[in-house]
């Protein structure tokens, strides 16, 4: 490939979009119709397959994230900011779904039930973020460079915030702290040695790290037997962070340009070293993991029809729910709308907002393990169908991010400065979260119940003919 100028935001080639939403639906169906045509061995060893299959195509994706991932550690500040705003952004959609749950559903959960199953909704699919994102030419853009930070830390605060939920469902053990453990290990040496390893990073040897991660988190579950259940999204990226690539000491990756979009430089031209054949099958290879990796999420999708007669809910309250639920996902991650005032104009802040919408392999795994737990009912199902729904939209998720990531008139940029009013929302909504979580939290007075005593009611009827 020869190099030419620079695609501007939002440039890019809508097929890639196209094709990877038409295997996302691909999926979607399929793991619908295959439960009801194979035999259950059969099937239990195909869901095998693409669970190891799925875990490693997100270990290549997130692996190439942290390779061009570049940040300047004098500005932790910063990045303690965005963990805040990522943590608001997963929890208000997850604490909106779960009073859902609890308070609209007749589904008789306690809220413990009710706050796992709802934090389906809370992490964004950092994969199908990425990769939807750079098909749509948003590579070099400020929202993309934002969005794959938001992404990362808010599908990392649900991981941590999985150990809790499982304690207030199944009672605490010590093997639940293995999971907070691995974790505060892996960001540490994300930390400290940030691009600072001599690994070789092209696409056999990522395939390999991918292929490691994957064995890696597989044999730990297995060794554990399920009690840590480390997903794949943290070694990979660490990985990635701690190769040391041809452009890192370069600090423009957060830099804009005049035209309002980020100064990156091309990965595959990097690692290929000028080889235009080289270049052109880094990002064939790319394109092709990318591609399997949505036809496996939508075929990582629970079956809709394994619920029981007792389970099933009216058609049209069923729908009801799926819409008041898909709203509510869509309207939790609005709240970035009110954040980066400084930093970007209302229409980047709105497509940040939309582009952190599609949820994927993360949600599936939280149901999953609310399954695995002993979860089930209409709960189950609607959230399964909410998830399915929201797969189908990511591609105009994306569309929409394309057309309002369009780069700013430089008049309209805003000026740098502190983030005061985002400060206030966030301090305005930890208060709310605060008394929203006392209320759920407290014990509920039980009602007296009528006694009968035989005693008593002869006392009261002496009394009575006492006073006659």
């Amino acid at each position: 490939m020869t190099g030419g100028t620079p695609k501007a935001a939002g440039e890019g080639p809508p097929w890639k979009i196209i094709i990877f939403t038409t295997m996302l639906i691909i999926g979607l169906a399929l793991s619908q119709i295959l439960p009801m045509k194979m035999q259950h061995h059969a099937h239990e060893r195909l869901e095998h397959g693409v669970e190891v299959a799925t875990m490693f195509c997100l270990s290549f994706l997130m692996v190439h994230v942290g390779y061009e991932l570049d940040i300047d550690k004098s500005r932790w500040r910063d990045y303690g900011f965005d963990y805040v705003i990522a943590m608001i952004a997963a929890g208000l959609p997850w604490i909106l779904v779960s009073a859902w749950f609890q308070l609209a559903m007749p589904c008789g959960m306690t809220w413990a039930s009710s706050l796992l199953i709802g934090r389906f909704a809370a992490p964004t699919s950092a994969g199908i973020l990425f990769t939807m994102l750079e098909a749509a030419g948003l590579k070099q853009t400020w929202l993309y460079q934002k969005a794959r930070i938001l992404a990362i830390l808010d599908d990392l605060d649900t991981i941590l915030l999985m150990i809790p939920l499982k304690i207030m469902q199944v009672g605490f053990k010590l093997s639940l702290l293995g999971d907070a453990a691995i974790v505060s290990i892996l960001l540490g040496l994300c930390w400290a040695k940030l691009h600072a390893v001599p690994l070789p990073s092209t696409w056999t040897w990522t395939m390999l790290y991918a292929a490691a991660v994957t064995a890696f988190c597989m044999s730990l579950s297995h060794a554990t037997h399920g009690t840590v259940q480390l997903e794949v999204l943290l070694p990979a990226f660490t990985i990635g962070c701690i190769t040391k690539m041809p452009h890192q000491g370069v600090k423009e990756d957060m830099n804009l340009n005049k035209e309002g979009t980020v100064a990156t430089n091309d990965f595959a031209k990097q690692v290929s070293g000028g080889n235009e054949e080289a270049e052109h099958l880094e990002e064939t290879i790319s394109t092709g993991i990318s591609t399997a990796f949505m036809l496996l999420v939508g075929l990582s999708m629970p079956s809709l029809f394994s619920s029981t007669a007792e389970d099933s809910m009216d058609t049209a309250q069923l729908c009801f729910h799926v819409f008041a639920v898909t709203i509510l996902m869509i309207a939790g991650k609005m709240f970035l709308v009110f954040c980066y005032t400084d930093e970007a104009d209302f229409r980047t802040r709105l497509g940040l907002g939309l582009g952190m919408c599609p949820r994927g392999e993360v949600g599936a795994g939280v149901i999953v393990i609310s399954l695995s737990l002993g979860l089930s009912g209409p709960t189950v199902t609607v959230a399964v169908i909410c998830l399915a729904i929201n797969l189908v939209l990511s591609a105009g998720f994306i569309f929409s991010v394309k057309q309002l990531a369009q780069p700013p008139n430089p008049s309209k940029i805003p000026r740098a400065g502190r983030p005061q009013r985002t400060w206030l929302i966030v301090g305005l909504l930890v208060l709310g979260a605060a008394y929203a979580g006392h209320y759920m939290l407290q014990p509920k007075a039980a009602a007296p119940t009528p006694t009968f005593s035989f005693h008593g009611l002869r006392a009261r009827s002496r009394h009575g003919l006492h006073e006659m």
